[in-house]
């Protein structure tokens, strides 16, 4: 699944924003993953990092891949991921709102 979405903030803003919750553990580098629905978040090893610009983690068998590109003022955000689900995306669109200031309310991960 490859999803792009323009996002009306600077690569940094939503650089930002994707990485909040990052973290050293034993096995490395970590991002927690605000999940949708009350689901609890998710831990996935960061497997690629290149900041502004590329974060790729492993999430147990798959790969999950973010690339960030300026674009008309703001950013193209490209993810991709093994397989089509409908929490990946609630889960773009909290990152979104994040970067973009629009969350009224903050997940406590």
């Amino acid at each position: 699944m490859r999803i792009e979405r323009r996002i009306p903030c600077t690569p940094k803003d939503l650089w930002q924003a994707l990485i909040q919750h990052t973290e050293l553990a034993e096995r490395g580098a970590l991002l927690r993953l605000p999940l949708p629905g009350g689901l609890s978040p998710t831990a996935a090893a960061i497997t690629a990092y290149e900041s502004e610009k590329v974060l790729e983690c492993a999430w147990g068998s798959d790969v999950l891949r973010w690339e960030l590109h300026a674009h008309d003022g703001g950013t193209l955000l490209v993810f991709t991921h093994a397989e089509c689900c409908a929490q990946w995306l609630a889960c773009l669109d909290h990152i979104e709102a994040r970067a973009t200031g629009a969350a009224e309310t903050e997940v406590n991960l």
